[in-house]
């Protein structure tokens, strides 16, 4: 009887759950889905794997698997081994990925072994990787970024999918499956898996959590596995909802790619504007960095030009807006350029590219050009007068007029002959170096990386 309840089971997985995940991925054109499945060889991955391939002969997919080596433990050859010896007799072909771990000192090694593993499945090149993270894992995360103080997101825990680099989904269809129900379908097909010693290491924070703590738990509370996964979907859509809501207030906010600070929303609208803004810009701030940007962008003197400095990264206050730049925003040195075939060429140097538009009114004449230029750095006491009846202005007042951030003024080139100021790109050429109009001219435009 109890043999036939845990085959019903597995007919419930196979036929409705992960057909039913998968389904949105296959279709009849050709070729077909490329499914890859993250195959460590422990029950969940086994399962996984056995249950996408019976789900082959219902829909149209190419099935291949992949086994992270992550050379920690004694035991890592024979569970690759394993792995590859159990895709192929279900006719899967098994690839297995050594990896190193270059972060284990600074993030520690379970992060590090993560971080390895996702960056070879987004190598993988398949269309959907599948993942075996199922119900317990789900409330593992959950606690785990609770206890670390995490926001929505971190709460919102792992998405049944979401993409993996620029072509792939990653897929985790058993996530709302228990652990049990994974037990009992393995034992119910008689499925062989390889048990990973470090598991039962409780000095890592998600096995203390498995072992010690959540099973004490549900001696109080037998449904906590259920509720805090229901209280993970609840989250996951709040978030979705801020995320909406942010993106309709970004219009109100964002100018030319900077963040307008004294915008009409409230400050907490304006705050979590703010976060999604700079996660797009690749920026995802912790909350005491995110407080220390807030702080100096919205009490900084006017007149200041407070920044954050991030990884490679900046966040850069300049009036009353924010710009996302790089950390080292320092000039380059002087450079000479090319003249080539009667025009300048397209030079790359101090972190950009300078190019040239040939323009009949307003560039530099030609014959200034062939007499040899440079570029040189920024020098805010440099005169230019960009009209021959107009006055000469001081780069540094004329970037206060024109609203130039510093660090724009710092990194865009001025071109010079001599002692001689040619012009400042995307400002304008100096009066007396423009051409006049019976002759063409060139126009210097700097494009930074």
């Amino acid at each position: 009887m109890a043999s036939s309840r845990k085959l019903i089971l597995a007919d419930r997985l196979s036929g409705d759950l992960i057909v039913a995940r998968l389904a949105p991925f296959c279709t009849d054109t050709s070729p077909p889905a490329r499914i890859c499945v993250g195959l460590s060889g422990g029950l969940d991955s086994v399962v996984l794997l056995h249950l996408l391939a019976a789900a082959r002969s219902t829909l149209p997919f190419e099935l291949t698997a992949i086994h992270v080596h992550h050379g920690l433990s004694a035991h890592a050859d024979d569970w690759a081994a394993f792995a590859h010896d159990y895709a192929a007799s279900l006719g899967v072909a098994c690839v297995v990925e050594r990896v190193t771990l270059a972060q284990r000192r600074t993030h520690g090694i379970e992060a590090a072994a993560r971080h390895a593993r996702y960056a070879a499945f987004a190598a993988a090149r398949v269309d959907v990787m599948v993942t075996a993270h199922h119900q317990g894992d789900q409330v593992e995360t959950v606690l785990l970024n609770l206890l670390r103080g995490s926001g929505l997101p971190g709460l919102a825990a792992m998405p049944v999918s979401r993409p993996l680099g620029d072509c792939t989904t990653l897929l985790r269809p058993l996530l709302d499956v228990p652990r049990a129900a994974l037990l009992a379908y393995a034992q119910a097909h008689e499925l062989r898996w390889v048990e990973d010693e470090s598991n039962q290491q409780t000095d890592f924070d998600r096995n203390f959590l498995r072992h010690k703590v959540i099973p004490v738990a549900q001696e109080a509370f037998p449904s906590l596995a259920q509720s805090i996964t229901r209280s993970a979907r609840h989250i996951a859509e709040a978030q979705a909802l801020l995320d909406e809501l942010a993106q309709g207030d970004l219009a109100h906010c964002v100018v030319e790619g900077a963040f307008v600070l004294n915008g009409p929303l409230t400050p907490l609208r304006l705050r979590h504007a703010l976060r999604h803004w700079l996660a797009g810009q690749g920026l995802v701030l912790d909350t005491r960095a995110f407080d220390e940007l807030w702080r100096t962008a919205t009490q900084a003197a006017g007149d200041s030009q407070p920044a954050l400095i991030w990884r490679k990264q900046a966040v850069r206050r300049y009036r009353d807006r924010l710009y996302v730049t790089r950390a080292d925003v320092q000039s380059g040195p002087i450079q000479a350029l090319n003249w080539l075939d009667g025009a300048p060429t397209t030079t790359s140097a101090w972190c950009g590219q300078l190019t040239w538009q040939s323009v009949e009114k307003g560039g530099i004449a030609t014959r200034h050009l062939a007499a040899g230029f440079e570029l040189a750095p920024w020098q805010g006491a440099r005169t230019i007068r960009l009209r021959a009846d107009g006055p000469a202005q001081q780069l540094k007042t004329l970037a206060q007029t024109l609203g130039i951030a510093p660090w724009v003024r710092s990194t865009t080139p001025l071109l010079v002959a001599g002692d001689q100021l040619l012009a400042w790109p995307g400002v304008g050429v100096a009066a007396a170096f423009q051409s006049a109009e019976s002759e063409a001219g060139w126009l210097p435009v700097w494009q930074a990386d």
